[in-house]
């Protein structure tokens, strides 16, 4: 009996069970409809918020930036002290407009609390800094120099940087990490570890206590083809899982898939190999199955909720997040925003892709160093 025979005859029996197509995309969806629903993207409507001004400066230059502002999607309030800041808000430093006519170096602060929209504050970001260039174009207009004395002055006058704008933003996002454009692949990857882990462990458990796995073995089935069989049905089990809920997410959710479906691939590939691995591994360590399934449930919990399937990983305060890469969903769940989200391609992810890749490996190994034939 080959590796592929047992694979099939796993699955097969998988496809049987009228659970099954309930864990593998109708509850997954039904989490990602009822989460997406729960915390939805930002929307246009929400962008249309106030910007908060503190103008320390006070000059031509300064009221010239507010103006600017005052033209965008969000109304622009000016506040007279700095202890009146609220959710996001703009400061600008004394002596603004005098610095930046003598060339002088000044800094612009975009303050934004932990509580504020992500979108709402990207967008601020982006309609200060096209401000800034609206002025700085007008500065350049109105040079009363000739071309040749402009030029001849604009070559040696060298500045590093005129305007630096401060904030903490993630970065510059293609989609926001909310609604079905993160339930999807979160639902996805976490419902990976609950089917494949209790579909995969159990069998195997199961086959022990019956004696399957040594009559199996008495065949001509090699020991190395056992493995390889139930490795590469969870392995099926899981790809088959991710790819049906992505389509399923695309085709009725239009969610983003980003710029690269190899990438996507690559990453759910070498995930869905770790989880495969770990099925074995806790299906040969752990003798009992209401112990196996109890501990399937708290262990996959756990690797969803601090991997960054409940709540985007971008929410995560600093200290969190390295305590997320100690699992693998924290580094799928990385590559799968930074390809989504943030239009990444695959060179960005190659390292996440690399660690997966290690994980699957080690989990492998450990999964063949204790698999066991023997009846329970």
């Amino acid at each position: 009996m080959t590796a592929w025979n047992i694979a099939f005859k796993d699955l097969k029996l998988a496809f049987k069970d009228k659970m099954f197509f309930f864990w593998l995309l109708v509850f997954p969806l039904l989490f990602a409809v009822v989460f997406s629903l729960a915390f939805p993207e930002s929307s246009e409507s929400i962008q249309k918020i106030s910007l908060n001004v503190i103008d320390n400066d006070k000059g031509l230059l300064s009221q010239a930036l507010i103006t600017e502002l005052e033209g965008e999607k969000y109304t622009v309030e000016s506040l007279e002290k700095e202890t009146d800041r609220k959710i996001r808000t703009l400061i600008i430093p004394e002596n603004f407009s005098k610095n930046i006519l003598e060339g002088k170096q000044v800094e612009l602060i975009l303050e934004k609390e932990a509580e504020s929209n992500i979108e709402a504050s990207q967008a601020a970001y982006s309609n200060v800094l096209k401000a800034v260039i609206k002025i700085l174009t007008k500065l350049v207009t109105l040079a009363s120099q000739n071309e040749s004395e402009l030029q001849e002055k604009f070559d040696q006058h060298d500045i590093e940087k005129l305007i630096i704008l401060k904030s903490e933003l993630a970065g510059k996002l293609g989609a926001i990490p909310g609604g079905f454009n993160h339930m999807i692949p979160a639902s996805s990857v976490m419902f990976i570890l609950f089917t494949v882990l209790m579909y995969g462990g159990i069998t195997l458990l199961e086959e022990r206590r019956l004696g399957q796995l040594e009559r199996i073995y008495l065949s001509p089935a090699s020991f190395s083809s056992i493995i390889a069989g139930k490795w590469t049905s969870a392995f099926l089990l899981g790809m088959a899982q991710i790819t049906l809920l992505f389509l399923i997410g695309k085709i009725i959710f239009r969610t983003h898939l980003g710029n690269s479906i190899l990438a996507l691939f690559l990453v759910a590939f070498f995930f869905c190999g770790t989880i495969a691995g770990m099925s074995i591994l806790f299906g040969s360590i752990i003798k009992k199955e209401e112990v196996l399934i109890v501990f399937n449930i708290i262990f996959a919990n756990l690797m969803s909720a601090l991997g960054g399937c409940w709540i985007p990983l971008e929410l995560f305060p600093a200290s969190m997040k390295k305590v997320t890469y100690i699992f693998p969903t924290g580094w799928a769940m990385d590559a799968f925003h930074q390809l989504i989200f943030f239009g990444h391609g695959l060179k960005s992810v190659l390292f996440n892709i690399l660690i997966l890749s290690i994980f699957a490996l080690v989990f492998l190994v450990l999964a063949v160093r204790f698999f066991k034939l023997r009846k329970i």
